[in-house]
């Protein structure tokens, strides 16, 4: 008798999915890093930036976005995905300084034997490096997915896309797919919070808080979200025989005040997606709602303090660079807002595929 696992077909769930389940991780990373490869070709050959910064020597962000007429957060997200690769050294500590390494000034600065620009410049042509350059000059996000050309500003743009009922649709089933690995090993990394009535803000389908609910019998929840993705989140949770504790209301967690009533706040890969003062906005907007003695939860792909990785949220964080306000924050970053707004007791945690989760309590 074969030893693979059994999986139901239809509309069933897989038997023993999360227990049982090959690692995917890798597959996140194909689709997740998709962009990379293109900002480092942009890098190269747009701004020929090794070179340019190797004469300089050690260099703050700050004055390589002023040599390189680069923007602030792509310049951000660039400078880590380059450390992850080793390409340069970041001092974040030392007041964010970056100096290209033995790597960089090697293989990727003119003059050296053994300089790789002109091998990378061959795919110079590809429609996406065009784009990340354009997002490296000007911090305007690129359309979803590349777009094709001709679409209106609102069609590639992917905040005022969702307004598309077809295209809320896709993007909800997407994160809902995303999410059916994931839900359950973030309950897992979060099961010593004790859940009564959850607020799960921005939650696409509500994936994340039926696993959060799953693991807390007692406790109730509801997803927070904007039309016309509120419709399709009510018809998962249903499909899924959640709709008797998870219900859905609808609002705009930018223009409308959180329902209050709950003591733990989830945000499941939510605040990538926006700049800093929407992120600032959305935790002081859960601070002022969150019962006292509350938890907030911020599941996400994480960059690590110091901004040199790990690689592949680094590379992540490129794809959400060039399609949207946002990228993907630092746990110093994020931990920095939090504490700015109130919160205390401030911790991270890894759960699966990258992915971790960044925990605050409100004081009591």
């Amino acid at each position: 008798m074969s030893s693979r696992p059994m999986w139901t077909h239809g509309e069933g769930h897989p038997v023993s999915a999360v227990a049982h389940a090959p690692d995917p991780t890798g597959l996140y990373r194909i689709r997740d890093g998709v962009y990379a490869a293109d900002l480092l070709l942009a890098a190269v050959t747009e701004f020929d930036l090794f070179t340019r910064l190797a004469a300089r020597g050690p260099v703050t962000v700050a004055d390589a976005c002023a040599l390189l007429g680069l923007a602030a957060r792509p310049a951000d997200v660039l400078f880590t995905l380059c450390a992850a690769h080793g390409l340069v050294d970041r001092d974040v500590a030392g007041g964010d300084v970056v100096t290209v390494t033995d790597l960089g000034r090697c293989h990727l600065t003119a003059g050296s034997p053994l300089d790789l620009r002109a091998y990378y410049g061959s795919l110079s042509e590809r429609p996406a490096v065009a784009e990340l350059a354009h997002v490296l000059r000007t911090d305007e996000q690129a359309a979803w997915g590349s777009a094709k050309p001709g679409a209106t500003a609102q069609d590639a743009d992917w905040s005022g896309r969702l307004g598309d009922v077809a295209f809320a649709e896709r993007i909800t089933s997407a994160m809902d797919a995303r999410g059916a690995y994931l839900a359950p090993r973030l309950a897992a990394a979060v099961d010593d919070v004790a859940v009564g009535a959850l607020l799960d803000v921005g939650g696409s389908s509500g994936i994340y808080a039926t696993a959060l609910l799953d693991a807390a019998p007692d406790a109730r929840g509801t997803v927070f979200e904007r039309a016309p993705v509120d419709v399709a989140a009510r018809t998962l949770i249903e499909s899924r025989g959640h709709a008797d504790r998870l219900d859905v209301v609808t609002g705009d967690m930018f223009t409308d005040p959180l329902p209050t009533g709950y003591d733990v706040h989830l945000f499941s890969q939510v605040l990538h997606d926006w700049d800093r003062p929407r992120v600032e906005h959305l935790l002081r907007s859960s601070f002022e709602a969150l019962a006292p003695g509350g938890t907030l939860l911020d599941h996400d792909t994480h960059v690590a303090a110091d901004k040199r990785g790990p690689l592949p949220v680094a590379e992540y964080s490129v794809l959400l660079m060039h399609s949207t306000p946002g990228k993907c924050w630092s746990v110093g970053e994020l931990t920095e807002i939090a504490e700015g707004v109130g919160f205390v007791g401030i911790e991270h945690r890894p759960t699966a595929a990258d992915r971790g989760v960044l925990i605050a309590r409100k004081p009591a």
